[in-house]
């Protein structure tokens, strides 16, 4: 028994030591990267001038778990980036816009599977040259749901609204559609290509499952008034409602009188607000777009 023991507390010894041995280690090492084109310390930008970042980190002895990035304009810090992972290495690279406000402060936050973390930062401040950007408005767009038998589809740069078959053979101007979702979470929803749209909402051939092309567009609320709204003649009240976030890949549960704030594929950043809703799958909604040129 004393044998026992003995071994006992040797063994709990051993454990111990090499449990704080595997835990004694740096946190992860975190850096940008260079190159042409990228920008990797303090720099001065005009509004919405876009920039380009890489960043580089790392462990080896334990694997990353999770990736943010934060900006912080004064005493206001908003996620732009929370993403895990599992891995020893991480690149990243990423073209970033230049928001409304005088300076912005990027954090880039690297943690690893022990809870260990490193930041860096860059702060990116506004060009006294700059000055707000020009808007295309289209005031009446109408969309019919998936069975409604009116276009579903719009393209922002061509103004144009479009069915599903003519729209797969335009997939590289697509940046909205409409479809009405019985899940009680989205119902009526205004999403884009790229979303997670379940295959059973736009069927056949020309089926979005079949697009090899899927452009994505990014919504979230716009804290706007209808009237900020009808008024907005430059891009400034689209810039500073969208913020630095992307949001998400859906619009969900339309109402009449609501705004969101959108980003697409090429950045283009806008506001819609729904005039009218009506209806499922057969339903139809109208709505009026603000979008920088």
């Amino acid at each position: 028994m004393k044998n026992l023991i003995v071994l006992f507390i040797v063994l709990s010894v051993v454990v111990s030591s090499c449990s704080k041995k595997n835990s004694d280690y740096l946190p992860p090492i975190i850096e940008f990267g260079n190159g042409v084109g990228i920008v990797s310390g303090d720099t001065t930008l005009k509004l919405g001038e876009p920039f380009n970042v890489k960043v580089m980190a790392e462990n080896p002895n334990v694997n990353l778990t999770n990736f943010i990035i934060k900006v912080e304009t004064g005493s206001v810090s908003e996620v732009f980036l929370d993403s895990g992972m599992n891995t020893p290495k991480l690149s990243y690279q990423k073209t970033l816009i230049k928001g409304i406000e005088d300076n912005e402060k990027w954090i880039f936050i690297i943690r690893d599977r022990d809870g260990k973390s490193s930041e860096i930062s860059l702060t990116v401040s506004m060009d006294t040259s700059s000055s707000f950007g020009n808007i295309n408005y289209y005031p009446d767009i109408t969309l019919g749901a998936q069975n409604n038998g009116l276009p579903s589809f719009f393209s922002i740069d061509q103004n144009t609204s479009y069915f599903l078959s003519s729209a797969f053979l335009n997939q590289d101007v697509i940046d909205l559609c409409y479809y009405y979702d019985f899940v009680d979470t989205d119902k009526n929803t205004i999403a884009s290509p790229g979303a997670n749209i379940d295959e059973s909402v736009y069927m056949g051939e020309y089926g979005l499952n079949n697009w090899t092309i899927r452009r994505t567009s990014r919504f979230k609320i716009a804290n706007v008034s209808v009237e900020d709204f009808q008024n907005a003649s430059n891009d400034s009240l689209l810039i500073a409602a969208h913020g630095q976030s992307d949001g998400n890949r859906k619009a969900k549960n339309l109402q009449e009188g609501n705004l969101f704030a959108f980003k697409n594929e090429e950045g283009k950043i806008g506001i819609f607000m729904v005039n009218s809703i009506v209806g499922t799958d057969e339903g139809i909604v109208n709505i009026s777009i603000k979008v920088q040129e």
